[in-house]
């Protein structure tokens, strides 16, 4: 078995600290050894070994003179195999971390299985290492996930496995803000994630039942929230949604996209003047203002308009409902631009796992968020994994249509663009499912093979299957 060393540049930074985490934490898996993790300084006295130096240019002075690649994007990394070393280096040290993240995706997880029928599979640690050079940077710069905050049970392993996933943003709405809301938002940070927080401006469960008409008057009450429970934790932005998700147009006479872009550009207007910097995010449900889009036109354009509910998977929950998929990917070219080819855009994407809104409850105070018994744990993810067989089933027949959608948000916003999926109540911090890894492979490569990238995620031993 080879004797391994991992060699660092600076350890003292959060991300190269996961870097280095995760590469032992593979070795490990292989070689049932920890391996030598050392700074640069240090790593002649291990001259011996298999080392795998990691970190950038600037950070690992054997990079610096060895390596070769030439990187200019964000989050972008280099690996090279060759001889008695690896190199993996980032444009940056998300780059970097989300290296050795792929060393193991698109290196070590292939050479196991030597597609030969006498051995299916082999320890690749047991013998030399084939010469390797890839490259990658993402497609779409902010990835990530929604999801209702109380329904993450250990927010820690949540971010853990984001960051498996290489995804770089959370959306978390909430009744109100979570108690160790600060402890969430620096975990994240830490770990190359930016954190939204959701709340209410005038959404709730029956959006085509209540009175419009006088919704301009919560204008000081949604100031008041954000003022008080939201400014001062440090997060990334806010997003909001408002009255928009019903099958209606109007309610009591009004036409929802008016009364709503009335309602978000007042509010915006008065947030941003005096926090001209803040993140404004505005998810709007589609069916409601489909037809009355030169309303939403209007919207504040320092306003981001994140959209769901745009028609056929991967829009709607359920995955095996592709119908409409050509009228799908029309309608979200028309709304991309809607305001102009500078748009500020996002969408949130389903067909994965959602809340069950037949027992849903609001929350009557703020929590703790990110806590759970061992109990609580197995005991959700049982009653969910019936669930997950289902979704899982129809993602492997429905999975190109995904993959078209990820290339067309990709060709239609080449920039400013967000892409969220809708993961709540999934237990995302006990197993990441095969649908969700295979989705976000998706976001950060628009122009792989479907086929290849279903069979290189289920590959992966951390990736899990109902």
């Amino acid at each position: 078995m080879k004797k391994i060393a991992v060699i660092y540049g600076k350890y003292e930074n959060s991300l190269q600290r996961k870097a280095v985490s995760l590469l032992s934490e593979i070795i490990l898996d292989y070689t049932f050894e920890y391996p030598v993790c050392t700074e640069v300084s240090e790593s002649e006295k291990y001259a011996d070994r298999f080392c795998i130096y990691v970190g950038t240019k600037e950070s690992n002075e054997y990079i610096k003179k060895n390596s070769c690649a030439v990187l200019s994007h964000s989050e972008e990394y280099s690996i090279e195999v060759s001889g008695n070393r690896a190199i993996i280096e980032g444009f940056d040290d998300a780059g970097a971390l989300y290296g050795c993240i792929d060393f193991y995706n698109k290196y070590l997880v292939h050479l196991e299985y030597p597609h030969d029928p006498v051995v299916f599979r082999v320890n690749p640690l047991e013998k030399a290492l084939p010469e390797f050079k890839y490259s990658s940077y993402p497609s779409i710069k902010s990835r990530g996930i929604w999801t209702w905050g109380h329904v993450i049970y250990n927010y820690r392993a949540f971010i853990d496995n984001m960051v498996k996933l290489k995804l770089n943003t959370i959306i978390i709405w909430n009744d109100f803000a979570p108690v160790n809301a600060r402890e969430m938002i620096e975990y994240a940070h830490s770990l190359n994630i930016k954190l939204i927080w959701g709340y209410s401006w005038l959404w709730d469960t029956n959006c085509g039942e209540f009175s419009i008409e006088n919704a301009e008057n919560s204008i000081d009450d949604i100031i008041e929230k954000y003022e008080k429970e939201y400014l001062p934790l440090g997060g990334d932005g806010i997003y909001f949604q408002s009255f928009t998700e019903t099958g209606k147009d109007s309610v009591g006479g009004v036409v929802i996209a008016e009364a709503v872009t009335n309602l978000v550009n007042k509010a915006s207007a008065r947030l941003l003047e005096k926090y001209p910097d803040l993140e404004l995010q505005f998810g709007l449900h589609a069916e409601s203002v489909k037809n009355k889009l030169e309303y939403i036109k209007k919207v504040d354009p320092r306003v981001r308009i994140v959209w769901e509910n745009c028609g056929s998977f991967p829009f709607g929950y359920i995955p095996k409902k592709i119908e409409n998929f050509d009228q799908t990917v029309e309608f979200v070219d028309k709304i991309s631009h809607l305001r102009g080819e500078n748009d500020r855009f996002g969408v949130v994407t389903k067909g994965l796992i959602k809340l069950d809104w037949s027992v849903f409850e609001h929350l009557e105070g703020p929590i703790y968020t990110g806590v759970s018994s061992k109990y609580m744990a197995r005991n959700r993810v049982e009653r969910k994994s019936k669930i997950w067989r289902y979704i899982q089933a129809y993602w492997l027949t429905s999975a190109p249509k995904a993959h078209e959608m990820a290339r067309a948000l990709r060709d239609f916003k080449d920039g400013d663009l967000i892409v969220t999926a809708l993961v709540e109540d999934a237990m995302f911090e006990e197993n990441i499912m095969f649908p969700i890894a295979l989705y976000s492979e998706m976001l950060w490569d628009t122009n792989g093979s479907t086929t290849d990238m279903i069979n290189e995620v289920a590959l992966r031993g951390y990736v899990d299957f109902a």
